[in-house]
């Protein structure tokens, strides 16, 4: 049925599924720019912690929900359909951003403004945490025989939501004065990603049942009692890590940057518009790879992305200069290198999956990446950089999710083969 859609309906569909994925990278990139700003107005100057150490401890809770949400949302939407799925996660994403929009500050409310950030967070990441897999599945099912390059617009969406957070923040910083941009900047931000939601929400509720092809969705068994699907979690988890290190090192080079060379705040994040601004201008490519994967099912692309993702850290590492430059555009390189693994990445973990159990055991295995290789990304190099000095940790975590995505990606291809045989 789908093979007859207009152009217009593909597009209506491609824009509901990725529109929570956008609005998901936009706030990460928002609040992780804003976080000095967002700490001093919601959270007290007097406890034994920093106050930037507790806006990003809020931060790390969302990751916390997410495997929660995957598993209640997925299999909301593996019982109930694709489409309520996603109206479920778009109605929470949107209420979390709008928590955090509007909240006042902690000297209006006082300690009830941290706990109502918290809740905005635990609700964005709960939502998260079904977001992904759902949509993808969604992506994947309207498009048979295209899975990996209707999956690929999920990536897409994430570098074009990063690549608008970007510019928000550059056109806030220019159109405000110091004092405006740090007392209320990050609330125009959050309220454009409110927004953002609610424009997803009602295209995912105006997107009615008769428009959306037939989807024979059967009540899953348990998790727990699938044949391997412990398994294919592992691996999707796996997979996902290569994303989580490289997206940390996109957010520690700047901090790098600012620290050794005394790099502007404004030059960062101009380095970080080129590295989106980048990869979108690759778009073309991407499609081409995941047609080649719809095509052959072949992982060879990804496996020597993979091996370059080792390589060229290490060479990095070792032998390259340090220079501001390089610095601020080793992201970009890694990202264009990578292109060759995540052109069909989202396809190809979607499809170890059957339908009936797709949406809860992607949700749950990506959310569970995340939050393993994410969450313990900023731990771990920290705790590198603390007690052996070298700064160049991050690009060696990268070498080590390259190895285990590739790792990963070689394992699945029996599960891969069994889905294509079924």
């Amino acid at each position: 049925m789908t093979e007859f859609l207009s152009a217009s309906q593909r597009k209506r569909y491609i824009l509901t599924a990725i529109i929570g994925n956008v609005v998901e990278y936009y706030d990460l990139v928002i609040y992780s720019y804003f976080s000095a700003f967002i700490a001093r107005t919601f959270f007290p100057a007097d406890l034994r912690f920093s106050q930037i150490a507790l806006a990003l401890a809020t931060f790390g809770l969302s990751l916390l929900a997410r495997p929660v949400g995957a598993y209640v949302l997925g299999g909301y939407a593996d019982r109930k359909g694709r489409l309520p799925g996603l109206t479920v996660c778009m109605a929470l994403m949107a209420t979390g951003s709008a928590l955090i929009a509007f909240c006042p500050g902690y000297a209006v409310l006082g300690s009830f403004a941290p706990g109502l950030i918290v809740l905005g967070r635990l609700m964005q990441g709960f939502s998260l945490g079904g977001e992904f897999g759902v949509a993808t599945s969604f992506l994947i099912e309207q498009s048979p025989h295209q899975e990996a390059k209707r999956a690929s617009w999920q990536a897409i969406g994430q570098i074009l939501a990063s690549l608008c957070a970007c510019s928000v923040v550059l056109t806030l910083g220019g159109l405000l004065s110091e004092h405006a941009y740090a007392a209320y900047g990050f609330r125009i931000a959050a309220v454009l990603g409110s927004c953002g939601g609610l424009v997803g929400l009602a295209l995912r509720a105006s997107l009615g049942p008769r428009e959306v092809a037939p989807q024979a969705v059967v009540a899953p068994k348990p998790v727990s009692t699938e044949r391997y699907i412990g398994l294919r979690i592992m691996l999707v988890m796996g997979m996902v890590s290569l994303g989580s290190g490289i997206t940390y090192l996109g957010f520690y080079m700047p901090h790098f940057a600012q620290s050794v060379f005394h790099v502007s705040p404004r030059q960062t994040y101009w380095a970080a518009f080129a590295t989106y601004a980048g990869q979108l201008l690759l778009t073309p490519v991407r499609w081409r790879l995941a047609e080649y994967f719809d095509r052959t099912k072949r992982i060879y692309p990804m496996l020597c992305s993979c091996a370059g993702l080792v390589l060229l850290p290490a060479l990095m590492a070792a032998w390259m200069p340090w220079t501001p430059v390089m610095v601020m555009l080793c992201p970009l390189l890694l990202n264009v290198l990578g292109l060759f693994y995540f052109a069909s990445l989202d396809g190809y973990m979607g499809l170890l999956f059957g339908k009936a159990h797709r949406g809860r055991g992607l949700s749950v295995g990506y959310s569970l990446g995340v939050a393993t290789f994410g969450g313990l990304a900023p731990l771990v190099n920290g705790a590198i950089i603390q007690f052996s000095g070298y700064r160049s940790a991050p690009l060696y975590y990268v070498m080590f999710t390259a190895c285990l995505a590739a790792l990963a990606v070689r394992l699945g291809v029996h599960f891969l083969k069994e889905r294509e045989s079924a």
